[in-house]
């Protein structure tokens, strides 16, 4: 692989670390404030978000050949969607919102701590696919001629 797929692949495992440790902090928040300090359709996203986290912290962690893909696809799109649900007002029924104020600072934390490591991974895979290449993530190892 190389010395820079190789420190771009311990990145990203470290970066799984981070957003293990930002989920269960955030999830554990969550439990504290009480399944009625959101909404039922944010709980269902934050649920379907979850497993998300799951599968894509697993291949991460486990070091699995699409873990690159899978945290470039999740990582980005799940730092948004937290980002949105508790950094902007109110908008939605998906809205959690933390800047209108009354919230713990352990809540910001958890929050923050659960972003950092959704785009620490997005950023880290995207740095293993840049330093492997897209095609390493496939099946084959050698596609010559297909």
């Amino acid at each position: 692989m190389g010395v820079v797929g190789d420190r771009a692949q311990r990145r990203l495992v470290a970066a799984g670390y981070l957003f293990l440790v930002g989920s269960a902090v955030h999830i554990f928040d969550h439990l504290r404030r009480g399944q009625g300090s959101v909404t039922e359709q944010l709980y269902w996203a934050g649920n379907l978000a979850l497993v998300v986290q799951v599968v894509v912290i697993t291949l991460v962690l486990t070091r699995h050949r699409v873990a690159p893909l899978a945290a470039v696809a999740a990582g980005f799109p799940l730092a948004i969607g937290f980002a949105a649900a508790h950094w902007l007002p109110h908008w939605s029924s998906l809205s959690d919102s933390f800047v209108e104020g009354g919230v713990s600072v352990f809540s910001i934390v958890a929050s923050a701590l659960e972003i950092a490591g959704a785009l620490a991974v997005g950023f880290a895979g995207l740095a293993v696919i840049r330093a492997r290449g897209l095609a390493s993530t496939s099946s084959h190892s050698s596609v010559a001629g297909i």
